[in-house]
């Protein structure tokens, strides 16, 4: 790869399966790992400084936004004065910014997938934030690509992946929301379509912008659910069926904030980078593996 990539965030579960896949197209890309103290403003400048980079693919806060949806004040306010100066900094120096962002700048009431036409009404804080950080980076940084996601899966313990797993687990009957709607998408498809995005951004591709993805296709939580504890229980792990209480969606705080319809459709970038979305079932089994391992 011609470019130098800059990529913040290498030790979370994203930023390993991008490094791995680039490994192994023998891509090397410069990862820098999150300090002990967190993400201070002031590394922005320095990291852009001493690394020279081309592009920066910034992960740095994937596992508060994708992982635990964090809506803490103190955490959003670290997370947007870091984003905003690395946004300042790109801009200055020309450096094309590789953004994430997710299906929470919507409200989630349209009732079928969300594209990049539509317009951001987020109801929570994150997806607040979110959306103002997509408004600083297209009106700062010219070179810039946010890409966004529906529900982001990964074998964390803490994630919503890994807590479904003890739920499925543990007694029933599991609690789960009702017509709770997205794209259930493994890190390693993510991965590979930043690692897909790249590549393209290397051969001086002006495909600069907002896009979507997830994995096909959009079912929902409960019909995840049921697809996850069928092959639970083909691998021995569960000993029978899981009784499962539906419950209004309104009704669990721990969605609040999180839009009802989180399904995003991806032919956007399909048609300007050729990417086709691969199914999540077909990959259920290899998240599973690394659950278990």
């Amino acid at each position: 790869m011609r470019m130098r990539v800059l990529l913040l965030g290498g030790e979370n579960r994203l930023g390993q399966a991008l490094l791995a896949q680039a490994a192994a197209e023998f891509i090397q890309l410069e990862s820098v790992e999150r300090p002990e103290q967190g993400w201070q403003p002031d590394m922005a400048d320095d990291l852009l400084t001493g690394a020279k980079p081309d592009l920066v693919l910034n992960l740095a806060f994937y596992r508060e936004q994708f992982q635990l949806g964090l809506e803490d004040a103190a955490v959003l306010q670290a997370q947007q004065q870091f984003d905003e100066r690395l946004i300042r900094g790109c801009a200055s120096k020309g450096v094309t910014l590789m953004m994430l962002s997710s299906a929470r700048v919507f409200d989630g009431s349209k009732t079928t997938s969300h594209t990049e036409k539509d317009e951001p009404r987020p109801t929570g804080a994150l997806g607040r934030l979110q959306a103002q950080l997509e408004d600083s980076l297209r009106t700062q940084c010219p070179k810039h690509i946010i890409l966004r996601f529906s529900w982001l899966l990964d074998a964390a313990p803490e994630g919503p992946f890994g807590q479904l797993i003890a739920g499925l687990k543990g007694p029933s009957p599991l609690t789960l929301p009702e017509e709770w709607r997205g794209n259930p998408t493994p890190v390693a498809d993510a991965a590979r379509v930043m690692l897909s995005l790249l590549k393209q951004l290397d051969c001086a591709a002006s495909v600069y912008g907002t896009y979507h993805y997830g994995s096909s296709e959009v079912t929902t939580w409960i019909s995840f659910a049921q697809n996850v504890m069928q092959e639970l229980i083909g691998r021995g792990v569960l000993s029978g069926d899981v009784v499962f209480q539906p419950v209004a969606y309104g009704s669990l705080p721990e969605l609040r904030g999180r839009p009802q319809n989180a399904a995003l459709l991806g032919r956007k970038l399909m048609l300007v980078f050729g990417i086709k979305p691969r199914t999540w079932r077909s990959q259920l089994p290899a998240l599973l593996d690394e659950l278990e391992s």
